[in-house]
């Protein structure tokens, strides 16, 4: 019988977040009994996820990385095709009963397919390796933008950004890099954001110049987020958050809710679990046995803290609203399977038999070490 391989304290605080989360959940829905069925059916296939996936050999995982890469694309072509227009964007695809959205996918496929791409050939990425990653990374970043869905293609080059990092490439091209996309920050205000993108924007910036419009959502968070004070005013007494004056409060705003009920006290053990989540992550990744392992898993685990926190300075007005849930929290489907199932990748490549010595230096692989 093939048992799971599982990093038991990863494995706790995890389950640990998606406790937390599904009380949440229940309280900021207004007790409603079909969204945390929901949330729990999701839960559990997240944690099955989780589980399968960890009982995987790292191998098969470098072996499908072509194919997972290719069937992700062929997926978000189909959106462009046939997938079912929510709020004016087409991101989601219908197969029988199922229905998900494949750019979650991509979560799992840009990392594993860059990662496939350096270990092929030995030694720290130059320029050519990182135009064919940045060639590779841009079909489906602009298959995503098609939907239109401008976060999921920033994060979706991220997640490319994050390999090319640990992988040792040149801070000389990290620094050409976010020199462009600097620069081209004007070029995308004019002609690739859309109008509600450019009012979360502006509202960051003056929540206040439209606290009825654009900038109520912000507003009544960080007003709920406060009014928690330290202590909280306990479990399912989040008035902001009940009453309906937060929107999505169970979904993208749910730590809002939570912090008003757990207060100054609950946020910091929740950061707290954030940061140990992608720090254990991270150093499983370090004293992985193979590049391949060492790089996905580093690179999911940096996906994941970039999720948290981007959400986390959302709601607290410390960044502009994004379309990004709590990680293991938000109510959710599909995201919240895919962070399972990051999660199961990263403990199959991770917690099998390490080597004596860990390879991993300074974010550079050495020739000998691929």
């Amino acid at each position: 019988m093939i048992r799971p391989r599982l990093d038991y304290p990863l494995f706790a605080a995890i389950c640990t977040l998606i406790a937390l989360g599904s009380m949440s959940v229940w309280s900021a829905s207004g007790y409603s009994v079909p969204i945390i069925e929901r949330h729990l059916a999701r839960a559990f296939m997240a944690i099955f996820a989780l589980l399968a996936l960890s009982t995987i050999p790292a191998k098969k995982f470098k072996d499908l990385a072509p194919h997972l890469f290719g069937l992700a694309v062929i997926l978000l072509v189909g959106v462009i095709i046939a997938g079912d227009t929510t709020n004016g964007a087409k991101r989601w695809l219908a197969l029988g009963p199922v229905r998900f959205q494949p750019s979650e996918l991509v979560k799992v496929a840009v990392p594993m397919m860059v990662a496939w791409l350096i270990v092929k050939d030995p030694g720290r990425p130059n320029f050519q390796k990182i135009i064919l990653c940045a060639l590779v990374t841009a079909v489906p970043a602009g298959l995503i933008v098609i939907q239109p869905d401008l976060d999921g293609s920033i994060f979706t080059v991220m997640y490319a950004l994050f390999v090319l990092f640990l992988a040792g490439m040149s801070w000389k091209i990290i620094g050409s890099v976010l020199i462009t996309v600097a620069s081209s920050v004007p070029l995308m205000w004019f002609f690739f954001m859309e109008e509600y993108q450019k009012k979360r924007v502006t509202q960051f910036l003056n929540p206040e110049s439209d606290p009825l419009g654009a900038g109520y959502q912000i507003i009544q968070s960080l007003i709920a987020i406060g009014s928690g004070g330290f202590k909280g005013k306990g479990f399912m007494n989040a008035t902001q958050g009940q009453l309906g004056f937060i929107p999505e409060s169970h979904t993208d705003f749910i730590f809002s809710t939570f912090a008003e009920e757990w207060g100054f006290i609950g946020s910091v053990v929740i950061i707290l679990l954030y940061l140990f989540i992608a720090g254990r992550a991270l150093w499983l990744a370090a004293n992985a046995p193979a590049p391949f392992s060492r790089l996905v898993s580093g690179a999911l685990a940096m996906s994941f803290f970039l999720y948290a926190f981007i959400n986390l300075g959302m709601v607290s007005g410390l960044l502009p609203v994004m379309g990004s849930p709590l990680p293991f929290i938000s109510y959710g489907g599909t995201a919240m399977i895919t962070q399972g199932a990051c999660f199961g990748i990263i403990m199959a490549l991770c917690c099998g038999k390490q080597p004596t010595q860990a390879t991993w230096s300074h974010r550079t692989f050495s020739k000998s070490s691929m």
